[in-house]
């Protein structure tokens, strides 16, 4: 198979050829004729990684009655939006549900090919975050509480070993030993919903914390002007940062600010996306929680609150946005959302090159980034539509 298209921060188009779900070859192909899909006006890179999905589709990861089938309806519909890659995220919940969702992702990643090769690990955005109010968001109190190393063996063994991302608030009881532990376990571990002090980020950094999940979100509407945990994070060249670019979590300044800070080399997009993400609008729950998703399909709020839970936004609207609103170019977008991550997640391997997992999307980008097409190891998982090469060149 051959897919033809330019590579994002390229005007020539290139021949991709894949055999047995690998990149074989790259060549500029003579024209494209011989080419199976895609065109000299398209685009093509590796697929989008996103770090933070609680739910997709209509399909809440949170929820009571998670079955394997939901999870492969939620991956094939985040392949419409160009990912190939995912952590499927749980948040703040009992014990037993926690283990309870983790064991169906374990199982449905041995049994769903699709979901299997799309779930790199799972990301636990707490339960060990700032209990206050503000800081914790939409996660419920009731069930926040400090870091404990047995229930999170107990968490791993559910999953088989699946947890890549441990989120928590660095001021809470034991944090810091714990996050020292998790990392010798081989554990990512990103700080979120914190309202820590300047030291104590300071002591989780010394102690491994590379991630600064979804910055910006999850903290007090009102803060101290300067010395807050929001500035702080964004000083520490250390910490790589995700962001929700979808200019409502974040303000279209606000993004372009944080890049600036931060490099565009150190952020990573997500969409910390629930359940109504790449759904019509209506009311979809994210764990005990019901959020309403906007007519305009624009944010997911607690109902009769301004509170956000979670977002709808599809990482190829991140994409456009994120380009829209930091005066930055598609290849630099296009790293944020999936190169990037290689830094904190070595088996992401989002650059096209031989040898590499066909892990690919073909997109148009003219007036948006529009996905075409989706490959996940060189198995076409979503079209559009077939873009024949004589169409476009």
């Amino acid at each position: 198979m051959v897919i033809r298209g330019k590579l994002p921060g390229t005007s020539q188009a290139w021949n991709i050829t894949v055999e047995k779900g690998v990149i074989s070859r790259i060549d500029s192909g003579g024209g494209g004729k011989e080419a199976d899909f895609g065109g000299d006006d398209l685009y093509v890179c590796g697929g989008f990684f996103d770090p933070q999905v609680n739910g997709y589709g209509g399909v809440d990861f949170n929820g009571r009655n998670l079955t394997g089938d939901d999870l492969a309806r939620a991956s094939r519909a985040l392949a419409a939006a160009g990912v190939t890659r995912f952590l499927p995220t749980l948040t703040t919940a009992p014990r037993e549900r926690m283990a309870a969702n983790l064991r169906i992702l374990a199982r449905a990643a041995e049994e769903d090919f699709l979901f299997g090769k799309m779930c790199l690990g799972v990301h636990l955005e707490g339960p060990y975050i700032s209990p206050e109010e503000g800081f914790r968001g939409a996660h419920p109190r009731e069930f926040v509480r400090p870091p404990d190393r047995q229930e999170m063996e107990e968490f791993q063994d559910a999953c088989r070993g699946r947890i890549r991302l441990v989120s928590l608030a660095p001021e809470t009881e034991g944090a810091i030993s714990f996050i020292e532990w998790a990392v010798s376990r081989g554990w990512a571990v990103g700080l979120a919903h914190t309202n820590a002090p300047e030291e104590t980020l300071e002591d989780a950094f010394r102690a491994g914390a590379r991630l600064s999940c979804h910055l910006g979100n999850g903290a007090k509407a009102l803060l101290p002007r300067h010395r807050n945990p929001i500035q702080k994070q964004l000083s520490m060249d250390g910490l790589m940062a995700s962001i929700i670019a979808d200019g409502i979590h974040l303000p279209d300044y606000v993004v372009r600010n944080f890049i600036r800070a931060k490099g565009t080399e150190r952020i990573l997009l997500t969409t910390d996306s629930m359940a109504g993400a790449g759904a019509p609008p209506g009311t979809y729950t994210m764990g005990d929680l019901e959020a309403e998703i906007s007519p305009d399909r624009g944010s997911a709020r607690l109902p009769g609150t301004p509170y956000l839970a979670g977002s709808v936004l599809t990482m190829d609207q991140a994409v456009t946005r994120v380009m829209k609103f930091a005066g930055i170019d598609l290849s630099t977008a296009v790293r944020m959302a999936g190169e990037n991550a290689g830094k904190l997640f070595p088996q992401i391997r989002a650059e096209i090159k031989v040898g590499s997992p066909a892990n690919l999307i073909l997109f148009d980008s003219r007036e948006e980034v529009t996905v075409l097409a989706t490959w996940i190891h060189g198995e076409r998982i979503w079209a559009q539509k077939e873009v024949a090469p004589e169409a476009q060149g």
